[in-house]
């Protein structure tokens, strides 16, 4: 059965990982932390935050990223939705998740609360890792293609396999706590451009630590709950889905943290962009100029067009998903940041004006909504120029995908970046330091230690 499959895989897994394996979780906890230090002002944290402050204590919990103590579930939460809140945060392909922004805050929050160690919480991370690159292989891509935000519903049982690993939990323990964590997994992919969709990744990391501790309580569940009548599988993908032979596939080989790697984004909004925004820029070097061009279409999936449903954003959330924000934003810069997505770049005339000379159509090639075992993802664009000529460019791995990897160097520069208006550049450059170094640390108060400093 798939259940104890997975709980067998989870308690009994050697830790003997890869030196690169290891190196792969370890820049997933710095690209994380960023990310939650960067988002943690956003809106959707701040509000997250103001509902858990009747419940906080001022020497009870995990501290948040926002400054306060919350009980581990609820540290998770908030610090989810701020590692997810600008979309700066890294990407499963295969899985089609947000990986880390569920399972470090969870982690962090969980280990903060137990103990663990750096070495503790990396091999935890990269269990709940391979648990959610299975049930991509198993679900994906019908799963994802009728409208589930698999940020949430897969992550929440990946963060409880992680949880499980951390906390020790026998084989039987653990399938009981995977699945537990099935019953919350939900999430439509409608919340795209809202408040709440960077709140699903916290509520991934919640529930993953709840259900992990429950069955650590003696809490029992379906003993089978991925294949047959009313399974997961059939609930949450049917027929086309690939199945769970899929996972098994998974479990058994090179472990997908190496073997199919995560992607770090180099742009803080949604990754169906980025292959395009690539393009522009590559389109750019070979001399597109602004002032030529009458028509920009880029051919892409169906699961691109249906994330990208803003073409004509009114807030930051919608801005992250609009193509044609996006696409504007690449002719007329060279390098996306954060700010380029608030109110202020949203109402620039200039920026304005190219948005209607962005159109997406769907390319026959690629995976439509609801397919098996899809061709890899690629972006052609095409402009259309004032003078009737042509320019085209066809991009397969963005920026920051395995292919076309995130140096160590650039992962720092973005760490500092994202840091900036937290810490002075030393404390910045030491907290950097002691991520790097996540492997050696037997005690991760310096965690607390640096969110007490964030001004």
């Amino acid at each position: 059965m798939m259940t104890q499959e997975f709980g067998e895989f989870i308690a009994n897994r050697s830790c003997n990982w890869s030196t690169q394996a290891i190196h792969q979780a370890s820049r997933a906890f710095i690209d994380t932390v960023a990310c939650m230090i960067a988002g943690r002002k956003d809106a959707a944290v701040v509000r997250a935050s103001q509902t858990f402050k009747q419940w906080s204590s001022t020497d009870v919990g995990t501290l948040s990223v926002t400054g306060q103590r919350l009980p581990a579930p609820w540290a998770a939460l908030v610090d989810g939705a701020a590692a997810h809140a600008l979309d700066y945060d890294d990407v499963s392909e295969p899985a089609l998740t947000h990986p880390s922004a569920a399972l470090v805050p969870a982690l962090l929050a969980l280990a903060l609360e137990r103990k663990s160690s750096g070495e503790q919480i990396l091999d935890a991370y990269i269990i709940g890792f391979e648990i959610q690159a299975a049930l991509g292989a198993a679900m994906n891509d019908a799963h994802y293609g009728r409208g589930w935000h698999t940020t949430l519903t897969f992550g929440s049982i990946a963060v409880a396999a992680a949880c499980a690993r951390l906390l020790k939990l026998d084989a039987k323990t653990a399938a009981a706590a995977i699945s537990i964590a099935t019953s919350s997994s939900s999430g439509s992919k409608l919340q795209f451009g809202t408040n709440l969709k960077p709140v699903h990744a916290g509520m991934a990391g919640q529930a993953g630590i709840i259900a992990a501790s429950l069955a650590e309580q003696g809490l029992t569940a379906a003993a089978e709950i991925f294949e047959g009548t009313w399974s997961f599988r059939s609930l949450f993908g049917g027929d086309s889905a690939a199945g769970f032979d899929a996972a098994r596939v998974v479990l058994a080989g090179e472990p997908a943290i190496t073997k199919i790697g995560i992607c770090l984004k180099v742009h803080p909004c949604c990754a169906s962009t980025h292959r395009t925004i690539d393009a522009i820029w590559a389109l750019k070097q070979k001399g597109l100029s602004l002032d030529t061009i009458e028509s920009i279409t880029a051919h892409v999936s169906g699961i691109v067009m249906g994330n990208l449903m803003y073409s004509q954003p009114i807030d930051e959330m919608q801005a992250r998903f609009s193509m044609n924000h996006c696409v504007a934003l690449a002719l007329l810069e060279d390098q996306i940041k954060v700010k380029d997505f608030y109110s202020s770049r949203l109402n620039d005339p200039e920026t304005r004006s190219l948005w209607p000379l962005v159109h997406m159509q769907l390319d026959p090639t690629l995976p439509g909504k609801d397919v098996i075992n899809p061709r890899p993802e690629q972006a052609h664009v095409v402009i259309k120029k004032r003078d009737g000529s042509e320019m085209q460019e066809t991009i397969f791995f963005a920026m920051g995908h395995p292919n076309v990897p995130v140096s160590d160097e650039a992962l720092a520069q973005k760490f500092i970046a994202c840091t900036q208006d937290a810490f002075e550049l030393v404390s910045a450059t030491a907290f950097l330091h002691e991520l790097q170094d996540l492997k050696t640390q037997k005690d991760l108060s310096f965690i607390n230690n640096r969110f007490e400093m964030i001004s």
